[in-house]
């Protein structure tokens, strides 16, 4: 079953329905909170985290990123994570530090949407959107390419459910699936257990690269990379929501 989010959370039970095309992982790992916090928090705004230009990731706005836009209400902005991961899956250079600064794009250079995924080793709906994804990066016609989307996706759980993940499981991960795309792991959701309920995996997110505003969250894969994106894609105000850098000048 797929949960489609958008600003506010919803919480599955302990049993997931899926149907044949809308499927989900039911996990017994207890939910995660919700919490949505109200104003900013100066201890997640990183004032030293950069972009690749030069340019200031911007302070979280309420919730730290929890709650997606909803019609003309803007998201949160949602943190600076960092992770341990490999750059576009490649396993030859060494494990590296990626945070979401590295996506920050206020001028829309690289990209329009950041798409963050989690996933587990042993979710089958996890490893079917990933081998999707990697098809899509793969093809002449990927729809991730012409609607200016970037993939990402973080390791939350190895093979056995609730046991975290590691860099071996990472490794095989990245070499089963022939990962064209940033590989990343957030052991046991020390990142981001705050943004969805642990019962039912993949979560997908599209975050506005131009303010890292959170546009849409959504729990499932129904089988489709551009579904997948849509929401995300219609949700994209012409406009940033939030003001660019001090500086930032786009043509």
């Amino acid at each position: 079953m797929k949960i489609r989010t958008v600003g506010a959370w919803i919480a599955l039970g302990a049993s997931v329905a899926v149907s044949p095309h809308l499927t989900a992982c039911s996990s017994s790992t207890p939910a995660a909170s919700s919490s949505s916090g109200s104003g900013d928090d100066a201890s997640a705004c990183d004032t030293t985290a950069t972009n690749p230009d030069g340019y200031v990731y911007p302070c979280p706005a309420a919730g730290y990123g929890h709650n997606a836009r909803s019609g003309n209400t803007p998201g949160s902005i949602i943190q600076n994570f960092k992770f341990q991961g490999y750059l576009n899956g490649d396993m030859t250079q060494p494990l590296t530090t990626i945070s979401l600064a590295d996506y920050f794009d206020p001028c829309n250079k690289r990209y329009k949407i950041l798409h963050l995924s989690v996933a587990a080793v042993w979710c089958e709906p996890c490893n079917e959107e990933t081998t999707a994804i990697v098809a899509d990066l793969n093809s002449s016609s990927s729809v991730l390419k012409a609607d200016g989307v970037v993939f990402v996706q973080a390791l939350d759980d190895g093979p056995t459910e609730g046991v975290p993940a590691t860099v071996s499981d990472l490794n095989t991960w990245i070499m089963n699936h022939n990962s064209n795309f940033t590989e990343m792991l957030d052991p046991g959701l020390q990142n981001l257990s705050g943004f969805f309920v642990a019962s039912a995996i993949p979560w997908n997110s599209d975050i506005d690269v131009r303010t890292m505003e959170m546009l849409d969250s959504s729990e499932g894969w129904d089988g489709s990379v551009s579904s997948e994106i849509q929401p995300g894609l219609a949700a994209l105000p012409a406009m940033p929501s939030y003001p660019l850098p001090a500086g930032v000048t786009c043509n």
